[in-house]
């Protein structure tokens, strides 16, 4: 159904609501970005009007109604979403986390939270009861509808798997993506462990990076002869022949395959600097 635009009116702020979510979701844009959000709608006036429910609940301009209240203004312009009304409360939260997703300047955490929810909402249940080709399908329509690759998409869901220190740890910058992603993929007992480390004060990428040098002495030569057996091995038997490999195990086997091909690219480069 088309988006109601040009129905625009007028609604007193005070009769505004923020969306549930906003807050865990979310959050607020910091004082100075707010602080030029407001300057630009004084020097230019409110380009775009605010997205509500009939009862007043702000689906899309939050920070714009933030900005209002700043300059004293008592009104916004709004549009009221009764096409999304329609539909349901999902198209209402729907659209109210891929606006968000759009507009806002996310981090990498908030983005995989807006996609496992928008997930959750194309199917009407958590993630978690997904079955693996079912969630393969929805990971690639959401893909497709925010403008990710799908390797970008399992990447910020990985993340979520990952114990909230290290999520916070990634948010606060002190490790990659790709490493809080490595954490996920650790034994459960690794993660713990780890997890309980960064609590005590320990800092997580050096932790992460002990982790990997573990048993390095005897293990990492010996797992690297075996990788290198076994790649001589079945390269060449499944080189040329990847279709008569089922789409789902091939989808399974994303993440690992990834890793791999970033250690192998790591071996090459390796390979050729102590050729030089």
């Amino acid at each position: 159904m088309a988006v109601e635009t040009k129905q625009t009116t007028k609604w007193k702020i005070a009769k505004l609501t923020e969306h549930p979510q906003q807050a865990a979701m979310f959050g607020d844009v910091d004082e100075t970005e707010l602080a030029a959000l407001a300057e630009h709608m004084r020097k230019h006036g409110q380009r775009d009007p605010v997205e509500i429910t009939s009862s007043g609940v702000i689906i899309a301009g939050h920070q714009r109604v933030r900005a209002a209240v700043r300059l004293g203004w008592k009104e916004v312009a709004v549009v009221v979403r009764r096409d999304l009304e329609a539909e349901g409360p999902d198209a209402v939260e729907r659209h109210f986390v891929e606006d968000n997703f759009v507009r806002r300047q996310l981090g990498p955490l908030a983005k995989a939270r807006c996609i496992r929810r928008l997930m959750e909402l194309e199917e009407g249940e958590t993630v978690r009861r997904f079955g693996f080709t079912k969630k393969e399908e929805l990971k690639g329509r959401i893909a497709k509808r925010m403008k990710l690759s799908l390797r970008s998409v399992n990447r910020y869901l990985l993340l979520l798997d990952a114990p909230d220190a290290i999520q916070a740890a990634f948010d606060q910058g002190e490790i990659s993506l790709v490493t809080a992603g490595k954490v996920a993929l650790l034994d459960k007992a690794a993660q713990e462990e780890i997890a309980r480390r960064i609590a005590a004060g320990e800092k997580a990428a050096a932790l992460v990076q002990e982790r990997a040098q573990t048993g390095a002495a005897d293990g990492v030569p010996k797992a690297f002869g075996r990788l290198v057996r076994s790649l001589r091995r079945e390269v060449p038997v499944i080189r040329g022949h990847l279709d008569r490999i089922a789409p789902g195990r091939l989808q399974k086997a994303a993440v690992s395959v990834e890793e791999a091909v970033e250690l192998l690219n790591e071996v090459v480069a390796a390979g050729n600097r102590q050729s030089q």
